[in-house]
């Protein structure tokens, strides 16, 4: 058994976006390798990811694997930004910012700026003052900070103020139901507003068809990740996909539906 990297792909659906026709980066997604059961998503060793004795070996794993593949794409010519999961274990780690710093050394073809630590809203909360401390040194090294699975946790809109995020990921357990539930329409609604009027970027998770795009298009959401686009997949199929992704596509076919939108684990 062996730990590898998905990538999947966040879009913008705005015209004139400065990236690969449209496609602002990857989101880098664990996977097990199993020899007998194939690719295993982390629902099936989510304790090891946060484990005392793994969670940092696993977490600097994820660190260099990401950016040797972003510095690779760079080369390459895709620009694209990185964007990985770092457990609340290993943010808080005293040695995380070493272990930060160690790998942007490491791979110097690749800007700290195109890069992304995603942390759930609900990790800061467990150290606040440690967690807020290493976030700004994340950003005065050039990172970006996202806030994933937003909306699922306890924290307040006014815990926005007092994180040095650059980016909110509305959870996918909101998104794919705003089209059927008024509730999860307006708590989406609310954090579209909010972020807007504090400077931050919003991306939707699991977006899964047309009416999602459309309908998050009315609030002035842009910024996409789902199924309606891309599932997971391997870094050797990420170039191929970037150079046949065109976000105009979505506007000619009104009725196109994504494949296999069943619910899925990250």
């Amino acid at each position: 058994m062996r730990l590898i990297m998905y990538y999947q792909p966040v879009v913008s659906m705005r015209d004139g976006v400065a990236s690969c026709q449209g496609v602002i980066g990857f989101e880098a997604l664990i996977r097990m390798a199993h020899p007998q059961r194939g690719i295993l998503t982390p629902a099936v060793f989510a304790e090891a990811l946060d484990h005392p004795r793994l969670a940092r070996r696993i977490g600097c794993f994820v660190l260099d694997a990401v950016l040797a593949q972003g510095e690779q794409w760079h080369r390459d010519g895709l620009p694209l930004r990185m964007s990985m999961n770092i457990s609340a274990r290993h943010l808080l780690d005293p040695e995380f910012l070493n272990d930060l710093r160690t790998v942007l050394a490491a791979h110097p073809d690749i800007a700290p700026e195109m890069c992304e630590i995603e942390v759930t809203e609900s990790a800061p909360m467990l150290d606040f003052p440690r967690a807020q401390e290493t976030l700004l040194v994340c950003n005065d090294l050039g990172l970006r900070i996202a806030l994933d699975d937003f909306g699922t946790g306890s924290a307040s809109l006014s815990y926005l103020q007092k994180l040095p995020a650059q980016t909110i990921k509305v959870d996918q357990s909101f998104v794919r139901n705003i089209l059927n539930d008024p509730r999860d329409f307006a708590i989406v609604a609310g954090v579209m507003t909010t972020a807007n009027m504090l400077g931050l970027d919003v991306i939707a998770e699991g977006v899964e068809t047309i009416g999602h795009l459309q309908l998050l298009e009315t609030l002035e959401c842009h910024a996409m990740q789902g199924y309606l686009f891309a599932k997971p997949m391997p870094a050797s199929e990420v170039p191929a996909w970037v150079n046949n992704f065109n976000h105009l596509d979505y506007r000619s076919n009104s009725s196109t539906t994504a494949q296999n939108s069943a619910e899925y684990n990250e």
